[in-house]
């Protein structure tokens, strides 16, 4: 994927945004749904597919409760805090509990769309920078209990944690109000690009086929999504985020 270029701030102001003041003053409720979540799971959450930013499964874990639109309704009953600013913000589009494993680092990646601020908001937070920490476009920047940093997911960012103590975080999406009516269309793209990317951690030299069979691929997983969006929208994600 191309480097994304920007003349944007590499992270924006909280207080700019009521949005992100509601989340902030939401941190303790919070706080204890997830970490109830986390508990009841013994510590153990979903480790993400690709191998090109975490080497180790288990270095760097996520527990869904939206994801680009759709629910994931087993979970968000766990937490009602999340759900309370889910139905109050239409605009949240992704929503998950994340956690990076002491010793952990993650290489350098960006998202599918400028049109999303990406947000993290520190649920436990045990370490500051020099190590631990998050940087985008070389900028760095310290996690903090009850505090948001946001971003463009479409720049380059990555992170480390060199403490002995894992890091957990709420982490959400945010689609960007010059955006907003075409919410449908870019949570349909993003996810058909998740998609294609999650086929191609499963089938070995899938990255050297022609690109016109990955635009295939990638029409045909665009359609598919199209069609089921109204079910999904009703009923929930289909595939299992538990």
């Amino acid at each position: 994927m191309p480097k994304y270029k920007s003349s944007e701030p590499n992270f924006f102001n909280p207080n700019d945004y009521e949005w992100a003041k509601d989340v902030m003053n939401t941190t303790e409720d919070l706080k204890t749904d997830l970490l109830k979540i986390l508990e009841e799971r013994k510590g153990s959450l979903i480790p993400y597919y690709s191998k090109s930013v975490v080497s180790e499964d288990t270095q760097w874990t996520t527990l869904a409760f939206k994801t680009w639109g759709i629910d994931v309704k087993d979970n968000i009953q766990k937490a009602p805090s999340v759900k309370k600013l889910l139905d109050k913000y239409p605009f949240m589009v992704s929503a998950s509990m994340n956690l990076l494993k002491a010793g952990a680092r993650l290489e350098k990646h960006q998202g599918d769309t400028n049109a999303i601020f990406r947000c993290h908001l520190g649920i436990s937070i045990e370490a500051t920078l020099p190590e631990l920490g998050f940087q985008v476009e070389g900028e760095k920047r310290a996690w903090e209990n009850g505090k948001l940093l946001i971003f463009t997911d479409a720049k380059e960012h990555s992170a480390w944690n060199d403490s002995n103590s894992d890091r957990l975080i709420f982490l959400f999406d945010i689609i960007r109000s010059p955006h907003i009516k075409k919410q449908k269309s870019i949570c349909i793209n993003v996810r058909s690009f998740l998609l294609l990317q999650w086929i191609g951690s499963k089938i070995k030299g899938f990255l050297k086929w022609p690109k016109w069979v990955h635009r295939i691929i990638f029409f045909k997983v665009k359609c598919l999504l199209w069609i089921i969006y109204p079910y999904q929208r009703k009923k929930g994600v289909i595939i299992k985020h538990t």
